[in-house]
């Protein structure tokens, strides 16, 4: 196996490369993936699943599976912030504040009415068997653990790998068309010389995987996360980590900071006590220890998501502090975005130039997470001064927590002036257009000089439209007795999906006529504004109101469900611009199309 050829090589069987693996696997791209590593992350790290990444899960047959392991939404739909979880001093174990978060409470109308399911809540530990387990179903030779690349070189044809079984030793070579570089910036990246621009490493954290049953100090069934912040000045986080969830949960994932150059005893007694000193929880409650891991958050991106027949993703091209949760999002949206461009172009279906727009498209949209996140973890800033923390003056820090929680008018005030102040703190737990609003400026888009929507600078307020490089909206459908997603339409392969308005005869015409020029996969789906015996109608009305088009217009979508170009109305030259608009997507000239 060692010895062998693929038309894609993946390094990395991280959270990254598995679903890459996966979505490769549905686009019938045969890859090899190899992993140092002996097995999937045993640590709970990444956690927070949100709704995009779960539509793109939907799509691919995977959401089912991470929705019965994950948090059901009523198990975290509050952030909580304390002043210590246990605790019997006057300042221990009180309410700072408590936050609704990610469709729960009063952001719940939004976030149903956006988008197919909730997000969800399912730690690295146990998203990455999961993982795993559906790219050996569709791959069952296709990966490699505990197999190092140790070298690559690329040519005009393609990569050539040396790869090491690091159980045996033996040493064998990959020969790729594409190389993917999935493996956490550990190597692929700095290979090709690729700068990562951006900022960070200034201070550690320490997170600690632990068990213990919280139930009697925990804020409630609904809390997901509970901040700590001390009149001691010491700030730490503890994330619900299941398998059971809310107060019934096991497992938990204390983070905290430390200053870079700061030692941290990782022994598991001198661990236990600084959770219980954090915490301040009690010394008979039994606290047994998985996993003790520390890094450094940054905020880069790379310079360049492809260098010839290398392309990176993930970890390997941006890295963000864990604030907003969009690191392993992002990354689950790179492949699924690159997934069915390999597909085409190793097909012969495109040209070489729509690889290119895997960049183009993507690193802005890693850009802007990377800079969200630390507008988030800035913010903290701003809630811990409302506290009054006074940061090296610990005596300050604990007489202006005295006065904030005092039963005085002076407390009453300084309460509701820091109530205003964590409000702001939305951008990062109510953040719904940044997780689903991203959008391809340039691409494998065909603009049509449409504005976009308006923004909303604290990140919430989503507008769908079916606006070219969008994520087609959300909207059920009725399709026979069952009720289906617009996203349903798109199937887990490499096909476009051309929806049409009822009046479709022009467009049914035109899409066989350029499927056959292009040898594209292109299916016609007309949704009807009434009843109907075996098609699609809206039922509810909802595409209606986001479609963006006439009852003869149509909406192309790509197989990554954003919108690639739309036709408010079919006019007299439908065929023609439909044709054209796939050439220019496809970027192949007439005779590689036809095959003449």
């Amino acid at each position: 196996m060692l010895d062998t050829e693929v038309p894609v090589l993946v390094v990395g069987g991280g959270g990254c490369g598995l679903a890459a693996s996966a979505f490769l696997s549905d686009a019938g791209v045969g890859h090899l993936v190899v992993e140092r590593r002996e097995s999937t992350s045993v640590l709970p790290r990444a956690h927070y699943l949100n709704q995009r990444t779960m539509e793109i899960f939907r799509q691919h047959g995977i959401a089912e599976d991470v929705y019965r392991a994950g948090a059901p939404l009523a198990n975290m739909s509050e952030i909580a912030w304390y002043t210590s979880l246990g605790g019997d001093g006057p300042l221990d174990g009180r309410e700072l504040h408590r936050m609704d978060a990610f469709g729960g409470g009063s952001t719940a109308a939004p976030y149903a009415a956006d988008s197919t399911g909730p997000p969800t809540n399912l730690p690295q530990h146990r998203l990455e068997p999961l993982l795993r387990r559906h790219a050996e179903r569709r791959a069952p030779a296709g990966l490699l653990f505990h197999h190092e690349m140790e070298e690559f070189t690329q040519d005009e044809d393609g990569v050539t790998a040396r790869i090491t079984d690091r159980s045996t030793g033996e040493t064998g070579t990959v020969r790729a068309r594409y190389l993917l570089g999935a493996d956490g910036g550990r190597g692929v990246g700095g290979s090709l010389g690729v700068p990562m621009d951006g900022a960070g490493g200034g201070f550690t954290i320490v997170s600690v995987h632990f068990s213990a049953d919280l139930s009697q100090w925990w804020g409630g069934d609904a809390v997901l996360m509970t901040h700590i912040v001390s009149p001691e000045g010491e700030v730490s986080v503890v994330v619900a980590s299941g398998p059971r969830w809310g107060l019934a949960s096991d497992e938990w994932a204390l983070h905290f900071r430390v200053p870079s150059g700061t030692a941290v005893d990782p022994g598991t007694e001198a661990i236990t006590a600084r959770v219980r000193e954090l915490l301040k929880l009690p010394e008979e409650l039994e606290i047994r220890i998985h996993h003790v891991s520390e890094y450094r958050p940054e905020a880069v991106v790379a310079e360049s998501f492809r260098v010839g027949r290398v392309f990176l993703a993930g970890d390997a091209a941006h890295r963000q502090p864990p604030a907003a949760g969009g690191g392993l999002n992002t990354a689950v949206q790179d492949v699924h975005n690159l997934a069915w461009k390999l597909a085409a172009v190793l097909d012969g279906r495109a040209g070489d130039a729509l690889l290119d727009t895997y960049e183009s498209e993507r690193l802005p949209a890693a850009a802007r997470n990377v800079s969200w996140s630390m507008a988030c973890l800035r913010n903290y800033g701003s809630l811990f001064a409302s506290l009054g923390q006074a940061p090296g003056r610990p005596e300050a820090t604990r007489a202006g927590f005295q006065e904030l929680l005092s039963d005085t008018p002076i407390g009453e005030t300084r309460r509701a002036v820091a109530r205003e102040v964590f409000e702001t703190q939305r951008i990062e737990y109510q953040a719904h257009d940044i997780e689903l609003g991203y959008h391809y400026a340039s691409g494998a888009v065909l603009p049509d000089g449409t504005p976009p929507p308006p923004r909303d600078p604290m990140g919430a307020t989503y507008h769908p439209l079916t606006r070219p490089g969008h994520r087609l909206p959300h909207a059920w459908l009725r399709h026979g007795g069952d009720r289906v997603s617009t996203h349903d339409l798109i199937g887990a392969g490499t096909g476009f999906v051309l929806i049409t308005g009822p009046l479709s005869e022009a467009w049914e015409i035109a899409a066989k006529k350029a499927a056959d020029a292009r040898r594209a996969a292109l299916t016609v789906i007309p949704v009807e504004s009434r009843p109907s015996a075996s098609g699609y109608w809206d039922a509810e009305g909802t595409w209606a109101e986001v479609c963006g088009i006439g009852e003869d217009g149509a909406v192309l979508v790509r197989p990554d469900q954003h919108v690639a170009w739309r036709s408010t109305h079919a006019g007299p030259l439908a065929d023609q611009e439909l044709d054209a608009a796939l050439r220019r997507l496809f970027d192949l000239p007439d005779s590689a199309a036809t095959g003449r």
